[in-house]
């Protein structure tokens, strides 16, 4: 599946979609098509294919061996991830709100959590999703206290948040369809067998969506699908963090709440199978995702959980290529966009295509956007260092690499 380049020379969150026909300015378009990016002789991409294929023992003369800490985009603010397409919060981000979250009282509280409910993840959201609500009404209660005095069970609120989830999807459908569509008239019967509990399978909504939609645009699709991929994930995980969590100090809770949502480092290629620690295998993903892929197969992770990846990685790729171009990650990444759409590429088999800016193009967008040459950052802690170690029978030299 290919997808669309970067929408706009301030990237930001770009809307991606399938179609034929780009819009790309000429500051940002690349001179090449994607095939001729995939041939391209750069060594660190080479090195990372040959990875992929096998050849372990081939040191990396681009990309970056660095911890999974070390990685920069790590430091970014509001990276949407590469695998949910959600925001993201750094680590900064997350002491901020839990200091605040844990301190606030009342309609207080209600706001610290709305200013944020766009980054709690799927089954945390159900529970953020009671707190505030629940919090103007209690003007003395703190955090811990609207938790530990809630009558509500875990089915309760996770059956709660599926049905406002599925009346967002509904609603993006009759703006699409009008209002006798095949894909309400599915939502209204899954809806019935939520609230009869018959078992509602969230991904296998998600599977129904794909199948009534197949024959429409990627574009339509995909918007049912940034909504649908909402739902929590299961009953049986609200239910678990609620019940550990129901007695806990407020600082505990709020930390818990957010804790899915902060960026980790992914193993594009899992590190269970020998994935590198290189920044050619890294891409930025909350800790949900993370969490749950593991050492999955890309792609059956993706098709059966967040169908939509394809369009979250390439608008993941956009928002760190606008980074990249206003030198806000260093002098190291320019080659990043270029290795990971080969490790991406790699790794889901072709499945995911990305349009990407190669260095030259990086560059270039740079001078016409008149933006100073990036900066070196600071050196590493020694902790970050990845020595690379000479390959047996190899004439290259190793060297210690830093972030």
């Amino acid at each position: 599946m290919r997808v669309n380049a970067i929408s706009s020379a301030n990237v930001g969150f770009a809307s991606v979609s399938t179609v034929k026909n780009s819009t790309v300015p000429q500051s940002l378009k690349p001179v090449h098509n994607n095939e001729e990016i995939l041939n391209r002789t750069n060594e660190g991409s080479k090195a990372i294919m040959n990875y992929f294929f096998g050849a372990q023992n081939v040191p990396s003369f681009k990309g970056y061996p660095c911890s999974t800490s070390a990685f920069v985009v790590k430091q970014i603010d509001n990276v949407p991830c590469a695998c949910c397409g959600k925001e993201m919060m750094n680590a900064k981000e997350q002491n901020e709100f839990v200091a605040k979250a844990a301190k606030a009282k009342g309609q207080d509280l209600a706001d610290v959590f709305a200013s944020n409910f766009h980054k709690f993840r799927r089954n945390e959201k159900a529970i953020a999703r009671e707190i505030m609500n629940v919090a103007p009404t209690k003007p003395n209660s703190s955090l811990s206290d609207i938790l530990t005095n809630t009558k509500k069970t875990g089915a309760d609120l996770y059956k709660q948040e599926c049905s406002i989830v599925l009346d967002e999807v509904d609603t993006i459908a009759k703006g699409i369809y009008g209002e006798k569509n095949k894909v309400s008239t599915y939502i209204a019967a899954q809806k019935e067998t939520l609230n009869q509990h018959f078992g509602f399978k969230r991904n296998a909504f998600l599977k129904g969506v794909q199948n009534i939609t197949k024959e429409d645009s990627r574009e339509n699709q995909t918007k049912l699908l940034d909504k649908a991929i909402e739902l929590p994930l299961n009953e049986d995980g609200v239910t678990k963090i609620l019940n550990k969590y129901k007695h806990s100090d407020s600082t505990s809770v709020a930390r818990r709440l957010i804790s899915t949502a902060v960026m980790t480092t992914e193993h594009i290629h899992p590190k269970s199978n020998k994935g590198a620690n290189n920044t050619e295998n890294y891409m930025g993903e909350c800790a949900e995702c993370n969490n749950n892929r593991g050492s999955a197969d890309l792609n059956t992770y993706w098709q059966n959980v967040y169908p939509n990846m394809p369009e979250n990685v390439q608008r993941y790729n956009d928002y760190i290529t606008d980074k990249i171009i206003k030198g806000e990650m260093g002098t190291r990444y320019e080659d990043y966009p270029v290795d990971l759409e080969k490790a991406v590429s790699s790794e889901s088999r072709n499945a995911i295509k990305l349009t990407i800016l190669t260095p030259e193009e990086i560059d270039k967008a740079r001078k016409e956007k008149g933006i100073s040459d990036p900066k070196p950052l600071p050196e590493p802690a020694e902790g970050d260092m990845i020595i690379v170690k000479k390959p047996s029978g190899s004439k290259k030299p190793g060297k210690p690499s830093r972030k």
